[in-house]
């Protein structure tokens, strides 16, 4: 793995760290009119995520997962299968997140507990694999998956 792929899977995973942030919501102080205002932890994390994602100040964050699926990630494969144990319903998320040039794949397993991980893959073989803390992201992409089932 050199360096510029490293930093590349650094790279989304950030991203998915900051859809995380804006999927916990605006902080309650948050005034997009201000950008000096002394910002509390929260609204500095918030306005970080915003950046990172190029999104305006006045953003509304409920729209988050539906317009990085739509208009960052370029397919989805959503898969879904019960278990005959216990009626469990397992799910699976594969996002393309890039391709040409170093291919990444964010990817969401239901048995995963509250990870996403970030493949990153260079002229076809796996090169970088991060795993990334994201509990609001991954439950709403098992939600998804769940609904949607295979495709």
């Amino acid at each position: 793995m050199n360096l510029d792929t490293r930093t590349y899977s650094q790279g989304i995973a950030g991203e998915v760290l900051a859809v995380e942030t804006l999927l916990e919501g605006r902080p309650q102080y948050f005034d997009p009119d201000n950008i000096d205002e002394a910002d509390d932890e929260n609204t500095i994390r918030y306005r970080w995520a915003l950046n990172e994602l190029q999104l305006p100040n006045d953003y509304d964050p409920a729209d988050t997962l539906a317009d990085y699926l739509n208009n960052v990630c370029l397919e989805i494969t959503w898969l879904s299968t019960n278990s005959s144990r216990d009626d469990y319903r397992k799910t699976r998320a594969e996002i393309l997140r890039t391709c040409g040039g170093p291919r990444c794949e964010i990817i969401r397993e239901s048995t995963d507990g509250q990870q996403i991980e970030i493949n990153t893959y260079d002229a076809g073989q796996p090169v970088d694999s991060i795993r990334v803390w994201a509990p609001i992201l991954a439950e709403q992409l098992d939600e998804l998956a769940s609904e949607i089932g295979p495709q």
